[in-house]
């Protein structure tokens, strides 16, 4: 049963009154998102702004509603028979205005007509096929779509459309070529020639026809062509004066927001097959449970988007996580071995954030997380050439710019911040920083080689890239939720190269040996 429509259909982006908080490329960078909205964005040019504005709880549960809808098939097929008829009223259109004879242009605009008006009642008979439609946006379109579609506009434009459609496609008349002459004549009483010659054949025939006709390549008319239609428009003046009436009537008939609906549309479409082989692969997707308000997060089964596409396209296996920042845990703070999985986690925990807010699925299997009204990352830059200040300079400058920004429903993620500078120096540096969220009460994510960083209060809590328990140099991926022990690593490593005490006391006595036996 359809929910009663309590304002009117504006965007299937976003609620009427919507607010938008609009986020930087630099994010998006960070979060390796860029990657996965650039391709978005080839298909759905016109709806950028859809992945770059995070969204209030409303307009969150509103673009969930319309993805969920998308999961359905007939709805689906509906919008993409909208969509096909669009793009096809457009060509025409374009086709119309390009046209250098009148009587092409205004054939053109007929046709562009037809093709809008099919589009707009396939689209209407696919939200009706669709029993199972929830959700505020369908519904609020639904209804704009009924009374659209009762309007006397529509209604005129549809019939009119028709009727000359039915006319010209009834026009008949005689093409006389003989040599370089061409004449068109009206057809009087005679017999249609072609109508006797296909039913004298038709008792040999044994089976259908092959079909040999075929379609102009080019929709523009040549010269011959163009005198032809005329003749013909002077043997049925009636027809085509109606024609004329109703280009120069209707020079602009389509609906504003049901063109815009087309562009709009297509962001959700395009998520859906950016993340479709990632689901044919196995890798769970989510509609997360995105609170104002809340405090936790809980994630299970999560898992890099950018990454994820990579392995599935190279069909390699890809290690899932788990993730919890209860109260009063408000940052986590990940450490480990390099190569480990600490920056794709990292990215992880900024693309859930920001995924979330605009109303998408995420790559989790599960996920309830505070409906952030920002995210904002510092991750390690490359120097400039063309800048006076050092690396360290320009990471302290970002973190300025985070904390002027920043707000206790904001996401932060940095990413080994300060590794340019001496250890002494980063402990105090990332301490300060990490001592600052804590104040503000933001969620965030820190990843460092300072393991001692996830003890700093009770707002700190450690996770590790984990490593083979039976072979501690190779990684697993997994990040765990545990002390942070860098040492066991670090013996391991030495190990690997001979390098712990035991070997390097073995290694000092076999030279010393060595060297005695050279002197003797």
């Amino acid at each position: 049963m359809r929910a009663e429509a309590v304002d009117e259909f504006v965007s299937i982006l976003a609620p009427q009154g919507s607010s938008l908080i609009p986020q930087t490329d630099d994010v998006l960078r960070d979060l390796a998102l860029q990657r996965v909205f650039a391709q978005i964005d080839e298909s759905a040019p016109r709806a950028r702004n859809a992945s770059r504005n995070l969204l209030t709880a409303a307009g969150v549960a509103y673009r969930q509603d319309v993805f969920r809808g998308l999961q359905n098939r007939e709805l689906r097929a509906g919008v993409e028979r909208y969509l096909a008829g669009l793009d096809e009223y457009a060509a025409r259109a374009q086709t119309s205005s390009r046209a250098l004879h009148p009587l092409e242009a205004q054939l053109w605009h007929l046709h562009s007509a037809a093709s809008y008006v099919d589009a707009v009642i396939a689209l209407r008979r696919g939200l009706e096929s669709s029993t199972h439609t929830i959700g505020r946006g369908w519904c609020l379109l639904t209804d704009y779509l009924d009374g659209y579609l009762r309007s006397p506009a529509f209604t005129a434009l549809a019939s009119t459309t028709r009727a000359i459609g039915d006319e010209l496609d009834r026009l008949r008349f005689n093409l006389l070529i003989d040599g370089p002459k061409v004449t068109v004549a009206a057809m009087d009483a005679e017999s249609d020639l072609g109508e006797i010659v296909a039913a004298t054949f038709d008792r040999f025939r044994s089976a259908e026809a092959v079909d040999h006709r075929s379609t102009f390549r080019t929709p523009r008319l040549d010269h011959v062509q163009v005198w032809i239609l005329e003749r013909v428009a002077q043997v049925h003046p009636e027809v085509f004066a109606r024609l004329r009436e109703f280009a120069e009537s209707t020079a602009s008939f389509d609906d504003a927001r049901l063109t815009r609906l087309g562009d709009e549309v297509r962001f959700y479409l395009a998520y859906l097959d950016y993340v479709e082989p990632m689901c044919r692969a196995g890798l769970p997707m989510c509609f997360p449970t995105a609170s104002a308000g809340a405090t936790d997060v809980t994630v299970r089964g999560g898992w890099d988007l950018a990454l994820g596409r990579r392995l599935t396209g190279a069909r390699e296996a890809l290690v899932l996580n788990d993730f919890d920042l209860i109260r009063p845990e408000r940052i986590a703070v990940i450490s480990g071995p390099n190569q480990g999985g600490k920056t794709t986690m990292a990215r992880l925990f900024g693309q859930l954030h920001y995924l979330a807010a605009i109303g998408c699925p995420v790559p989790a299997r599960a996920a309830w997380l505070p409906l952030v009204d920002r995210v904002l990352t510092v991750f390690e830059r490359e120097e400039r050439l063309d800048s006076l200040e050092g690396r360290l300079a320009a990471e302290i400058q970002r973190l300025a710019t985070v904390f002027a920004t920043a707000t206790p429903n904001s996401a932060i993620v940095i990413n080994e911040a300060f590794a340019s500078t001496s250890l002494h120096d980063a402990r105090i540096l990332t301490a300060d920083v990490l001592t600052r969220i804590t104040e503000l009460g933001a969620v965030a994510v820190c990843v460092t080689f300072i393991d001692e960083m996830s003890r700093l209060n009770q707002a700190t809590v450690s996770y590790v890239s984990a490593v083979d328990p039976r072979d501690p140099v190779r990684r697993t991926f997994r990040i765990e939720r545990r002390a942070a022990d860098g040492r066991v690593y670090a013996h391991a490593l030495a190990a690997e190269h001979r390098l712990n005490a035991e070997q390097i006391r073995q290694s000092i006595a076999a030279q010393a040996i060595s060297t005695m036996k050279a002197i003797r």
